[in-house]
């Protein structure tokens, strides 16, 4: 079965299946991922940088792997992180999209994919990738470059 394969109706109208993508993506190794000690570990604030927007976003990194995105509007955004050396890290994510990015979700009308490599320099996160918007029936609406630039504050993940 492949990504395209997955009914998107169905995951769009489960909340529960954002929880359940991030929990499929893999780690290249688990060790440096799950580790509490990697310095992408906490959360941060910054700007998300795509070519028709920019939008002001916290990322939270667990010990865990796991990845949570809030962003200006409706974007909120799970997925998986895994460590590429002490100071480099590699995270996807995937997030759906309301009908009204600035109101409350009642229907969906597609998902934003995205993948980026990102470097931690102290308090420092910069990251470069890819992202890819989707209806929801699957038909690819775009794709571009993503970066994002972000520091470290002070909320200590649990």
């Amino acid at each position: 079965m492949t990504d395209d394969d997955v009914d998107r109706r169905r995951v769009l109208r489960n909340a529960a299946g954002a929880l359940a993508f991030g929990a499929v993506l893999g780690t290249a190794d688990p060790a440096l991922a799950s580790g509490a000690h990697h310095p992408v570990v906490g959360t941060w604030r910054g700007v998300v940088t795509l070519p028709h927007e920019d939008e002001v976003a916290l990322f939270t990194f667990l010990p865990s792997g796991f990845f949570l995105s809030f962003a200006e509007g409706i974007h909120i955004a799970t997925g998986r992180w895994e460590a590429l050396g002490r100071h480099r890290v590699r995270f996807a994510l995937w997030q759906v999209l309301p009908d009204d990015l600035k109101g409350l979700p009642h229907r969906y009308n597609g998902e934003v994919q995205a993948k980026h490599e990102a470097t931690v320099d102290g308090d420092t996160l910069t990251s470069a990738g890819t992202w890819r918007g989707l209806d929801i029936d699957g038909n690819e609406t775009g794709r571009g470059p993503v970066s994002a630039r972000a520091v470290r504050f002070g909320v200590t993940p649990f």
